[in-house]
């Protein structure tokens, strides 16, 4: 048993995600690797489950008694179960792994064999539920379809009636899908300020034209984040005229427990230890999620604005051109102010590849590990992938500089990182920044477990985690279900950088002056600790896919299978560095668990649970190193590599069979989206917590801070004298000038009149080098054939 002061001591200010320490082993039977792990006990009694131990100890190869038959007996006994040992603990890794592969990619059905031996052996925790990377994907294909049609092309020349004989293009009674909303609502709100039904000659001939802005030819270019998941059929989309999304993409690595083949010496008496053969090292197993579609940013170097020309033939008294026409122009430019979009989390400055961010913003959503601290070569109890995933190529992030996702080149390497979060103010502070950002650029696991970025951050945690009822005790499906919804209801965090939607009936009971989106009463209400929740289902516009709608950027199934698969493409790098990092692993639990006494490899079966190469090419990972055999060398589905690496990509290529895989995950998500229950509006379970503080917080589009010369969103009325909390929630749209977004090096304008961006909303009295006095789409007005050389404003 642990000795006094054998195992590390937790600390009381840190998470510790460390499993028990065991020293009775001659080997290191501490944890010293502080991030979580899915892990599976279903018979755990106490402490002696597990999951709750770092090691657990081999089977003792005791000396020979020199007594004719019987050591021979013996030994291969001890062999029959030390390789039965291995297997079990290999096996045990599969449960793990399938959980872990569940939660992550789940589609539909239960498809895979592993997995239903795991319905079978254990509670069914929201296996019936679409994984994270389902889920992300299939926003961000909503996201781009929203996206185009805010970039829905400028229209030239809308008018009443086209049969009326105005000189027009498109009739406002033909501007009837949700793309056209902009050009048709614009149209209306000039129209019914130009006279009334009696007096509605203006009207009659008035005609709206859309001032085009010029989108940058670098948008319609492959290989950039503005681009990604954009088909090559859908060009028009790629014209970034109003708005330009960078899609974010993180080569994400969640953990498992595998537990791994290894041997060790075992105590027998104080200060004596045998020889044990068997042992299960707990070793935290890596994931990929390579390329986690993680959140979209706006590119500040595409303004968002809008400009138009109305123009109407004049009719009224003392008309001099009673035989002429007189047509009357005017001209006017608006920008929305104040909408919240959140912080930009990760470094996108390149076009196409993503890091993370100096300015520490990045540190409480992924984390590396310190440089040195993994070795280069699997041994037992190390997590898995090891640093070097063959070749002499890097795995894990390390620093800053690495690249975490986007469009990897030829040249550049990709790297994997931890995932981690921030679900609310750690205090409720929105000034408290310090308590759940990492103190360094990025937090980087090491030997110290000095950590403290997002759910490291204990205060935070306890926030997260309460949100499951009967923790330490008994977990019913019905409690895990709550926690899901509740754990996604809105947080003053959120509340601080996102637009959140509201229930109608909340907007009246505070008497706000916008409607909620939410309709309806809540379905039900439920009750976790002292907090209270509203249940509602909720629908939001945003559409994957059209067959009649030309305007959308995908038309079927097959289009977005087409998206995933060439996305998925894109992630090939990182995928092969996974499968050869395993397959290291696997060539070491070969070569290094040969009988004491016999020399049989017990350890060859569980070696092949893990990548089930051949006995040569073990033996040539083993003797070379870290040599190409190990990215070269393929497994097949029915190793943990192989059936990762097919699922993921469907490439048989990738794989030596396809014997036992299961359906791959873009054939499982095209049959998937066949239903057409997904075409529309996204559809979920809304929670709203009930405490009033939040509720009022939730109406924040624009939240006055001291950033914004008020205190914390309260300001005082220079007329009035009197303290108003300023909360909008809403987007503000201003009138700008119509010559602010026209061309800098146009010569009637003054450069110095060009709208100024504010990257990142930066104050007035930010430093002049964080200012960009250039965009990348100023009006073209010449290419409809407007001059604007007389507009001074």
């Amino acid at each position: 048993l642990p000795g006094p002061n054998q195992c590390t001591p937790k600390k009381d200010d840190v998470m510790d995600f460390t499993m028990g320490c065991y020293k009775r082993t001659a080997s290191a039977g501490e944890d010293r690797f502080n991030f979580p792990s899915i892990c599976m006990d279903f018979a755990n009694t106490g402490g002696v489950g597990l999951c709750t131990r770092y090691l657990v100890p081999g089977l003792p190869r005791f000396d020979q008694q020199n007594v004719l038959g019987m050591d021979a007996t013996t030994n291969a006994f001890i062999d029959t179960i030390v390789a039965e040992k291995s297997r079990d603990c290999s096996l045990r890794t599969k449960i793990n792994f399938s959980t872990a592969k569940t939660w992550a990619f789940n589609v539909t059905d239960v498809e895979d064999p592993d997995m239903q031996l795991f319905a079978e052996d254990s509670p069914q925790i929201a296996i019936n539920l679409p994984g994270a990377f389902p889920q992300a994907f299939e926003l961000a294909l909503r996201m781009r379809n929203l996206e185009s049609e805010v970039n829905f092309p400028p229209q030239t020349g809308v008018c009443g009636d086209v049969s009326s004989g105005v000189d027009c293009a498109i009739s406002a009674n033909q501007l009837t899908t949700s793309h056209q909303e902009r050009a048709l609502k614009a149209y209306l709100s000039a129209w019914r300020n130009l006279g009334n039904d009696s007096d509605n000659e203006m009207k009659e001939s008035f005609t709206l034209t859309e001032i085009p802005p010029k989108p940058d030819a670098e948008f319609f270019t492959a290989d950039s984040l503005s681009t990604l998941l954009i088909p090559d059929s859908a060009q028009e989309a790629k014209n970034k005229y109003y708005l330009d999304l960078k899609l974010i993409t993180v080569n994400y690595s969640t953990f498992y427990t595998g537990f791994t083949t290894n041997q060790n010496q075992i105590q027998t008496n104080p200060g004596e230890f045998t020889n044990a053969e068997g042992a299960c090292d707990a070793t935290k197993m890596g994931m990929p999620i390579p390329g986690y579609p993680l959140h979209f940013v706006k590119n500040p170097d595409v303004l968002t604005y809008y400009a138009v020309e109305g123009k109407a033939e004049f009719v009224g008294l003392f008309n001099p051109f009673a035989e002429a026409s007189m047509i009357l122009k005017a001209y006017a430019a608006a920008k929305p102010f104040g909408g919240r979009i959140g912080p930009q989390v990760f470094d996108v400055s390149d076009r196409s590849i993503i890091k993370s961010r100096s300015a520490l913003k990045s540190s409480p959503f992924i984390s590396g590990f310190l440089e040195g601290f993994l070795p280069e070569t699997y041994t037992g109890g190390e997590p898995i992938p090891t640093q070097s995933s063959g070749g002499n190529k890097k795995f894990w992030m390390t620093n800053e500089g690495d690249n975490i996702g986007g469009f990897i080149a030829d040249g550049n390497e990709i790297f994997f990182g931890i995932p981690n979060m921030v679900y609310d103010y750690p205090t409720n502070s929105i000034t408290n920044n310090a308590s759940y950002q990492a103190s360094e650029k990025l937090q980087l696991i090491g030997p110290d477990n000095t950590l403290q970025a997002g759910l490291y951050n204990v205060d935070m945690f306890e926030k997260f985690k309460s949100k499951l009822r009967n923790l330490g005790g008994t977990v019913t499906p019905e409690d895990v279900a709550d926690a899901l919804v509740t754990i996604r209801s809105p947080t003053l965090y959120e509340a601080h950088n996102f637009l959140i939607p509201t229930p109608e009936s909340l907007n009246r009971d505070i008497a706000t002056d916008s409607f909620g989106y939410i309709q309806g009463n809540p379905k039900k209400t439920i009750s976790i600790g002292s907090s209270n929740y509203e249940i509602w289902d909720v629908g939001i516009y945003g559409p994957l896919f059209s067959p009649t709608n030309p305007n959308f950027i995908y038309k079927s199934p097959g289009d977005l299978r087409e998206a995933l698969e060439r996305y998925i493409e894109r992630q090939e790098p990182a995928l092969l560095k996974y499968k050869s990092s395993l397959n290291l692993v696997a060539a070491n639990i070969f070569n290094n668990n040969a009988s004491g006494a016999t020399g049989q490899n017990t350890g060859a079966e569980a070696a092949r649970i893990i990548s089930d190469l051949t006995d040569s090419e073990y033996t040539a990972a083993a003797n070379t190193g870290a040599s190409p055999i190990t990215e070269e060398a393929l497994p097949s589905c029915n190793s943990i590599a192989g059936s990762f690496v097919y699922f993921y990509s469907g490439r048989s290529e990738l794989v030596s069979s396809v014997d036992n895989c299961i359906t791959p995950l873009p054939e499982q998500m095209q049959s998937r989206w066949a239903n057409t229950n997904l075409t529309g509006n996204y559809l979920f379970e809304y929670a709203l917590p009930t405490d009033n503080d939040l509720r009022r917080s939730l109406f924040s589009a624009f939240h006055p801070s001291a950033f914004r010369n008020a205190r914390q969103g309260v300001q005082t009325n220079p007329t009035r004298g009197s303290v108003k909390t300023k909360i909008r929630n809403f987007y503000s749209t201003k009138f700008i000038p119509v010559n602010s977004v026209t061309t800098s090096d146009d010569a009637m304008f003054n450069k110095n009149d060009n709208m100024l961006i504010y990257s990142e909303g930066a104050p007035r009295s930010a430093p002049t080098e964080i200012k960009k006095s250039q965009f990348k789409n100023p009006l073209q007005p010449q290419q409809v054939g407007i001059d604007l050389s007389r507009i001074r404003h």
